[in-house]
């Protein structure tokens, strides 16, 4: 959410769609200070929003919304319109933003176990929700955003509340798929390596620990394909097909839990965040959990001294909703 020339965002295709509906000039559809637009919430590139406020002068025009939703593409759409003071401002009269974050559980599993049918423990599900907590209230973010200086005021932020939900199983086909070029080229080595393969030889890959490699054998007529996840700087990346142990289930359990991948949502509520913040949040978070850090290098990255943060994914971060309730208060009391 954010205009960027040359680039085709929902704010651009917003105030396009605004701009044919006849709701203001079309000249000034990107003039943003005429219009006096703003909005909730700044979202980044591969960041989704459910839903979001703006603030715009246009035309009083009953039918605005119909018209507007017209022109603008299926997955985005006006949902409401409202009158409001001349003096308000959407981004400051915001109060709190709420985001949540899927991700596999698989991401918080260590190293020897990233794999599709992983499931999180009580234990380590109440670890994850420990840590999070631990960002709660207000502490300097200088580590977990870019250009920012510790001794500047905007570094200081609240964080109402991050919690974790209760994991849940979803079907592989729909699963998101995180590639970069490296993934792409592993996986086009992989099928290479699956034509040359004699009588039906099963696929066998080198999954690497920490100490030694180990060859894991793709049993696929009890478990099926699987594949290996692992993070890489903060990036889920999708490493290789191979089986999964399901030696400790029974047949019909396996093939019902082969299918499926379990997920997790964190959901974290604060006034305001920063670029990369949430991102790198949880990005530690999983690199403490998987034991690539210690506990204390969530505290150490309050202080002032420099911290290095894994950044996860952008796929995965949705904003849920924005809170007005300061501003309804307000129109509340003068009769608005």
């Amino acid at each position: 959410m954010q205009l960027n020339p040359g680039t085709k965002t929902i704010e651009r295709d917003l105030l396009e769609a605004l701009a044919k509906a006849e709701a203001f000039p079309d000249e000034m559809k990107l003039d943003l200070g005429k219009l006096q637009f703003q909005r909730c919430s700044r979202t980044d590139k591969g960041v989704s929003a459910a839903r979001q406020v703006v603030s715009i002068k246009i035309r009083p025009e009953k039918r605005v919304i119909e018209l507007a939703n017209q022109y603008l593409p299926p997955q985005i759409r006006i949902m409401g319109l409202r009158r409001a003071t001349k003096t308000f401002n959407s981004k400051t009269a915001c109060s709190s933003r709420t985001y949540e974050y899927l991700l596999p559980t698989y991401a918080f599993a260590p190293y020897a176990w990233t794999t599709l049918d992983y499931r999180i423990d009580d234990s380590t599900r109440e670890k994850v929700g420990r840590l999070l907590k631990m960002y709660e209230k207000s502490h300097n973010y200088h580590n977990f955003t870019s250009g920012k200086k510790y001794e500047e005021d905007s570094a200081m932020r609240h964080i109402i509340s991050f919690t974790c939900d209760a994991p849940f199983l979803a079907s592989r086909s729909s699963q998101p798929q995180i590639l970069n070029s490296t993934t792409q080229e592993k996986r086009e080595e992989e099928r290479e390596g699956e034509r040359e393969g004699e009588n039906g030889k099963e696929l066998q890959t080198s999954a690497k620990t920490k100490t030694e490699s180990s060859e894991v054998e793709n049993d696929a007529a009890k478990c099926g394909d699987e594949q290996n996840v692992k993070m890489e700087d903060g990036n889920a990346v999708e490493k290789s097909d191979s089986g999964a142990d399901c030696g400790h289930m029974g047949k019909e359990e396996s093939k019902q839990s082969a299918k499926k991948v379990e997920f997790m949502t964190l959901k974290v509520k604060g006034q305001s965040f920063m670029i990369h913040q949430i991102r790198k949040m949880v990005g530690l978070v999983i690199a403490i959990v998987r034991g690539f850090a210690p506990e204390t290098t969530l505290i150490e990255a309050f202080q002032k001294g420099k911290v290095d943060i894994p950044r996860a994914p952008a796929l995965g971060l949705l904003l849920e909703n924005v809170s007005l309730s300061y501003q309804l208060v307000h129109c509340q009391s003068i009769g608005r």
